[in-house]
């Protein structure tokens, strides 16, 4: 099979399998690889020039990797810039603007979801002013989500388990909405909820559990199992909670939600297409 930086790692997998142990055994990030639920998640989307950047290695030595156990190489083995990072010693960035610093790994580490304390920094910051977050990964859904709200982001990635996250507030009048405005309470009766299952066959519901994940895997995952949902199917979501800031996700791309309290605080959710 002949490769090149923009093949996806589910390819390579597919085509051949020890690509898993070869990918693993040359940088230590990959081993997110033997995870079936995290390579069913990354894999189908994440590119091999993609995986050189969250890996923090460099495209040449990735596919001599990959030579090494059978696939062909064409095209350039020089990394390309990603689209959100830049060299953060661009003329007047840091002179200009004071940076206002908040690391959220400790709160990943203990199992809290920073969105809310980030958007409520990016809320406060004054037009002299930029927010670096430090994280062990690039945001993906955060960047998106700050982008269509006025933001300009670069990433930066210092060392191999370290990214800087940059925002700029670009716009004058920026809001950033509290997930709880607009949207209707979702929480129905468990009557209401039992109707709505029985409304799709068994075989059309698709179950996943995220509870066990780490943020931002939970949404990642559920969006990535929507993008797969046929018009007659429902996905059926065991969650430790309410995914306040997925719901208008959700309804921005055309899917209706209901939400059922479960044991220990829990919730389930069964979402289908509007």
């Amino acid at each position: 099979m002949v490769i090149n930086a923009k093949t996806k790692i589910s390819e390579l997998i597919k085509k051949n399998p020890a690509t898993i142990d070869a990918l693993a055994e040359f940088n230590s990030n990959f081993n997110k690889l033997r995870n079936p639920i995290l390579r069913n998640l990354l894999a189908r989307r994440v590119s091999i020039v993609d995986a050189c950047r969250i890996g923090g290695c460099e495209l040449s030595g990735f596919l001599d990797k990959m030579a090494s156990i059978g696939f062909e190489i064409e095209g350039s083995v020089e990394l390309p810039l990603s689209p959100y990072s830049k060299k953060m010693g661009a003329p007047g960035f840091i002179t200009d603007l004071k940076v206002m610093e908040l690391d959220v790994r400790p709160m990943l580490a203990g199992g809290e979801d920073p969105l809310k304390l980030i958007l409520k920094k990016c809320k406060e910051l004054k037009s002299d002013e930029c927010l670096k977050i430090v994280n062990t990964f690039e945001p993906l859904p955060l960047i998106s989500l700050l982008e269509k709200q006025g933001f300009k982001t670069w990433t930066e990635r210092p060392d191999i388990n370290t990214v800087f996250t940059w925002f700029i507030r670009i716009g004058k009048s920026i809001v950033i909405p509290e997930p709880s405005v607009d949207i209707p309470d979702p929480v129905i009766s468990d009557q209401e909820f039992d109707t709505q299952v029985k409304s799709f066959p068994p075989e059309k519901i698709h179950k996943i559990d995220v509870r066990h994940l780490a943020m931002p895997l939970p949404m990642m995952t559920i969006l990535d199992h929507l993008s797969k949902l046929e018009p007659d199917e429902a996905l059926f979501v065991f969650h430790k909670k309410i995914p306040v800031y997925l719901l208008p996700e959700l309804a921005e791309r055309g899917f209706k939600y209901f939400i059922q309290h479960s044991a220990n605080g829990e919730v389930n959710m069964l979402i289908r297409r509007s």
